[in-house]
């Protein structure tokens, strides 16, 4: 198993860079960049100045939305960064978003299986040069075909949590990106996996990457950041994943609404221990190490380090990797 860094599209552009630059010090070569559609960057932009700037890098984004952005922009935004990558260093990743920020940007997600099904299949065609002709809503694609051929796919994983989506991903994608609660994510684990075998599909090749909020904690105001970070998480998950995560309900409904009502810093005050540790990986360096680790034994591939880091994050990614290879 991976360990892999996360970045978010919402972070300083030298704070990406410095972080990746550790990245290549510690012998970590993959970087998933989060697409934060709040926040202060293009993803797409900041995928392309790690390609150029990191040689040894490869990319993920992880993930994007067909709703915020049309799906021809994603095509060929994905072909540019797959040929300035090369040797597969860029993996794409879809999913409909978090739940928050679309209602910020005034969009309603109705039927998110179709909405990715439909883009994977579309993306698909366009990078092999096919006609395709397209219609939901107001988007409408009429025989519409790219100038560029791709030879070799670039990989499409899913940022799936509700079960439906869970057995799209097992159906159609190379991988899942999943987040969580803990008991969560062992049965989403399950699911995609019965989903591959119904579909008859092999486990070989297809990747399973976990990200969820870690942080090393070296004193109390460290833990307060982590509990805010679980707050707002909690506050972006939907009613189905709770459910599976067999979580109380009625807390994280109390976390949610004052979340909405007062702000993170009071919803984080509610975070108890059980949500605490069910759903972020945070400790001292070996206690975040060893947590990361425990994903492996579920067919975990790749695990992600970060956001929120800790309260210096160089410092936090610097320690974590070098305990990382000495558990290797």
């Amino acid at each position: 198993m991976q360990l892999v860094l996360g970045l978010t599209s919402g972070m300083q552009l030298h704070q990406i860079h410095d972080l990746i630059k550790v990245a290549e010090k510690t012998n970590i070569r993959k970087v998933w960049v989060g697409d934060d559609i709040v926040g202060a960057h293009d993803v797409f932009t900041v995928a392309f100045s790690i390609l150029l700037k990191h040689g040894n890098i490869s990319v993920g984004i992880g993930v994007t939305s067909p709703l915020v952005r049309n799906i021809t922009t994603i095509a060929r935004a994905s072909v540019a960064l797959a040929q300035i990558g090369g040797d597969n260093r860029f993996r794409l990743g879809l999913g409909v978003g978090g739940l928050q920020d679309l209602r910020k940007l005034g969009i309603a997600v109705r039927d998110p299986t179709s909405v990715l099904r439909g883009a994977s299949t579309l993306l698909r065609d366009i990078w092999k040069g096919k006609k395709v002709t397209f219609e939901a809503g107001d988007f409408k694609l009429t025989h519409y075909r790219s100038s560029v051929n791709m030879r070799r796919p670039i990989p499409i994983l899913l940022g799936a949590r509700g079960p439906k989506l869970l057995n799209l991903a097992g159906e159609i994608a190379d991988g899942i990106v999943l987040s969580g609660p803990t008991t969560y994510l062992k049965k989403a684990i399950r699911l995609v996996r019965n989903s591959l075998e119904n579909n008859g599909r092999s486990k070989e090749g297809f990747s399973f990457v976990v990200w969820i909020p870690t942080m090393v904690v070296l004193q109390k105001s460290d833990l307060s950041l982590v509990k805010q970070t679980v707050a707002h998480v909690l506050s972006d998950t939907p009613k189905n994943v709770l459910e599976m995560a067999e979580l109380d309900l009625v807390r994280v409904a109390r976390v949610k609404e004052i979340f909405q009502r007062d702000g993170v810093a009071s919803a984080a005050s509610l975070v108890d221990e059980v949500l605490l540790n069910e759903t972020a990986v945070q400790g001292s360096v070996e206690q975040v190490c060893e947590n990361l680790k425990a994903f492996e034994r579920m067919g975990v591939q790749e695990v992600v380090f970060g956001p929120p880091f800790g309260a210096k994050p160089v410092t936090a990614l610097e320690k974590v990797a070098d305990a990382w290879r000495g558990r290797a």
